[in-house]
C-alpha cells in the first residue's frame, strides 16, 4: 500500500535524548511507549503526548519532531505511545478507519491511563495533558479532544483529519483548544476531505469545516487570517494563520494553512532523490516553520 511510505519519515533521525522505553499491560494487551523526563523535573511539569502516524513508530516520531530537545529547554515530560498492529500488519491508532473495523483496541483508554499513571509516578500537580501527532496521530488528537476533555487541555494535530463518525458523536464536555497544521496539497490526509470515502480510510471532513465546527461549538465569534510566510519573499510556501477567538474566552482554535504543502511535519526538509512516488505524496517538506516549536507555543497558552 502506498500509505506504507509514511514509515520512510522515521529515517530522518535527530538526537533522540530518550530516557526510557517502557511496556505495560493494558486491557490484556502488551503496550509500549517512550517517555522522556527532563533532568530538572518539578511537580509543575505538564505532559505532552506526541503520537505517530499510520505504519510509524514512537521512536520515529520522537526523532523527526525533535520534541525531546524542546522538553529539556521548556520543562515538560514528552510521551510517545506506540500503536498496535492492525490486521494489515501495520502499526496504527484506532480512530475509526474503515479497514480497522475489526479492531477492539481502545487507544483512548490506553492514553488516559498513561496520563493517570505518569502523573501519579512523578507526583505532578497538573492533572491534564496535551496531545499532538502526525497523520493518524493527528486524527488521534481529535479523538482525544472529543472523548477526553477531562484529561486534555489542548491538542494540535499535524496533517490530521476529523472522522465523520467522530464529529457526529463528539462530546466536548468542556472546550479543548485546537491547533491544526495542514498542507492544501496533502495527498494522504486530504485538505478537502473525503466524505464519500473514495480513499478507503472512512469518511472524514475537510479542514475548513473541521476548524469551523470547533470554533462554532466553542462560540468563538472573532476570526482573522494573516499571511505568515511568502514565496515572493523567499519562503518555500505561502503559509496562512487562521485564528478563531472570543474576547471573553480563553480557548482558541487555530489553523496554519500551507498552500501546496504535502503530508509532512513542517520543520523537516526532505530529499527524496530518485523516488518520485515518495515526492508525489510527501513533497520536499519545508523549513519555513518548525511545527514542534509552533505547537509548544500554542500549548504554553494553556499552562
Amino acid at each position: 500500500m502506498l500509505i506504507r511510505l509514511i514509515i520512510l519519515l522515521s529515517l530522518f533521525h535527530s538526537s533522540l535524548l530518550v530516557s526510557d522505553q517502557r511496556m505495560v499491560i493494558h486491557e490484556g494487551v502488551e503496550r509500549e511507549y517512550i517517555i522522556h523526563v527532563p533532568e530538572n523535573l518539578t511537580e509543575d511539569f505538564p505532559i505532552v503526548f506526541v503520537i505517530h502516524g499510520y505504519t510509524g513508530s514512537a521512536e520515529g516520531i520522537a526523532a523527526y519532531t525533535g520534541m525531546n530537545i524542546i522538553a529539556e529547554r521548556e520543562g515538560f515530560i514528552a510521551v510517545y505511545p506506540q500503536g498496535t498492529i492492525d490486521s494489515n500488519g501495520n502499526t496504527f491508532f484506532n480512530v475509526g478507519y474503515e479497514f480497522n473495523d475489526d479492531s477492539s483496541i481502545n487507544d483512548v483508554s490506553f492514553i488516559r491511563e498513561l496520563v493517570r499513571s505518569i502523573s501519579q509516578e512523578f507526583n505532578l500537580k497538573r492533572k491534564k495533558a496535551f496531545a499532538t501527532g502526525m497523520s493518524n496521530g493527528g486524527d488521534m488528537s481529535y479523538l482525544l479532544a472529543c472523548t477526553s476533555s477531562d484529561f486534555f487541555k489542548a491538542v494540535a494535530p499535524v496533517a490530521g483529519v476529523l472522522m465523520k463518525g467522530l464529529k457526529d458523536s463528539c462530546e466536548l464536555s468542556s472546550s479543548v483548544p485546537i491547533f491544526e497544521i495542514h498542507g492544501t496539497a496533502d495527498k494522504i490526509s486530504l485538505f478537502e476531505g473525503d466524505l464519500n470515502n473514495e480513499g478507503g480510510w472512512g469518511a472524514y471532513y475537510d479542514l475548513p469545516s473541521t476548524i469551523d465546527f470547533f470554533a462554532e461549538r466553542y462560540q468563538l465569534t472573532n476570526k482573522s487570517v494573516k499571511q505568515m510566510t511568502s514565496k515572493e519573499s523567499g519562503a518555500d510556501y505561502d503559509i496562512f494563520f487562521e485564528r478563531h477567538w472570543s474576547d471573553d474566552l480563553e480557548e482558541e482554535v487555530w489553523m496554519y494553512r500551507i498552500e501546496d504543502g504535502r503530508h509532512v511535519w513542517p520543520g523537516i526538509k526532505l530529499n527524496w532523490w530518485n523516488n518520485p512516488l515518495a515526492w508525489f505524496y510527501f513533497g520536499s517538506g519545508n523549513e519555513d516553520i518548525n511545527a514542534s516549536e509552533e505547537v509548544w507555543v500554542f500549548f504554553k497558552k494553556y499552562l
